[in-house]
């Protein structure tokens, strides 16, 4: 006898034959010719202790017995019935429900059974199942068909203490799902729109131009921005330093702010609109490539930096949104047309990253 130790954490699917594993393989044909089996009705409660952990059973029967699927539907178990070939069954199902073939656990009694089982990766047989079955079997219960082999085998999988699911989340609101569809759907059409956008193509592959030539120059490009476009000013700064779809040499890339130190300085001897402008005229110099990130167009911060940018002869191209608020009319500004930050934001990040492979190929093909 088998006793390979299995726990319901190694499965996908349990599948259970009828007759022979859930009855004596016995039937009873009255004078009219109804047929009736006996069922264990501890192997019902088996049934009901392993759903609670999430485990998936089926049934699969070459028997058209309606008492199959009577018992099937008693115990809310998917059934397959009439099967002649219950291992092409099994593959098919199993592909349909996403399982793994080698994490199903079968129950099988007789020959029937046999080729399904030697798909599986746990074949179990009943302690009186065929010679071929039980010499295949990876465990074999004590057990008779009929006699609670569920119920046993419960027992052995639920031996290592896994505790019983939580309870399945109520189905999720259509009005839930169709905000969703729509905001993916106001997405695309931002995208699609800036397609056709000819003019902001062509801005995007002139801002690539200036900071590879800036970088070619020993210069530098430089972001900055507040809440979320600083963190994608961060971002795009580590794409330049680092690497972004190649490797290649690190190229200078810096996002004003990361020093909390410095920032907590200016902003409390100075005032908050000096925190990018002081650090700005540290670390830029003539040709370099600034880059202020906001969705408003309205950051004062930024205003300040830029107008310092320009005295310094430092190139200046803002990423904006919302119409471009007063930076727009401050430097080379690049707008994304919508009022949604979130939608902007989504859009500066892959505007940046377009950019950013903008120059990988503009740097590379200076060196051909």
């Amino acid at each position: 006898m088998s006793t390979t130790q299995i726990s319901v954490r190694d499965l996908d699917l349990i599948v259970y034959d009828f007759d022979g594993v859930m009855t004596d393989n016995r039937v009873y044909v009255s004078q009219g010719g109804e047929e009736a089996v006996s069922c264990n009705r501890s192997d019902g409660l088996a049934v009901g202790m392993l759903r609670q952990v999430g485990v998936p059973q089926l049934i699969i029967s070459t028997e058209v017995n309606e008492v199959v699927a009577a018992r099937a539907k008693k115990l809310g178990l998917d059934v397959i019935q009439a099967c002649e070939d219950k291992a092409q069954a099994l593959a098919q199902f199993c592909t349909t429900h996403g399982y793994d073939v080698k994490r199903v656990l079968y129950v099988g009694n007789d020959v029937n059974d046999l080729a399904a089982m030697c798909l599986t990766g746990y074949p179990v047989s009943p302690a009186d199942g065929h010679a071929s079955i039980r010499s295949i079997a990876k465990l074999v219960v004590g057990a008779k068909g009929g006699a609670g082999v569920i119920r046993e085998l419960a027992d052995k999988l639920l031996a290592d203490g896994v505790q019983p699911a939580p309870a399945a989340a109520a189905r999720i609101d259509a009005n839930l799902v169709e905000h969703v569809r729509a905001e993916f759907a106001d997405a695309i059409r931002l995208r699609e729109t800036l397609m056709r956008d000819d003019a902001l193509l062509s801005s995007l592959c002139e801002l690539a131009h200036a900071i590879a030539r800036a970088i070619r120059g020993g210069g530098k490009v430089i972001f900055a921005g507040n809440g979320g476009s600083f963190a994608d000013a961060q971002h795009l700064a580590a794409e330049f330093v680092g690497r972004f779809m190649r490797e290649r040499s690190p190229l200078a890339g810096v996002a004003l702010g990361t020093n909390s130190s410095t920032v907590t300085a200016i902003g409390n001897d100075y005032r908050f609109d000096d925190i990018f402008v002081r650090e700005l005229q540290a670390v830029a110099k003539r040709g370099d490539v600034f880059i202020p990130i906001s969705t408003s167009g309205n950051s004062g911060n930024l205003v300040e930096a830029i107008r310092a940018a320009e005295g310094m002869g430092v190139t200046t191209w803002a990423l904006l949104g919302k119409g471009g608020g007063r930076i727009a009319a401050m430097c080379r500004s690049i707008v994304v047309p919508s009022k949604h930050t979130a939608r902007i934001q989504e859009i500066h990040i892959t505007l940046g990253h377009i950019v950013c492979g903008l120059v990988d190929d503009l740097l590379d093909a200076a060196k051909a």
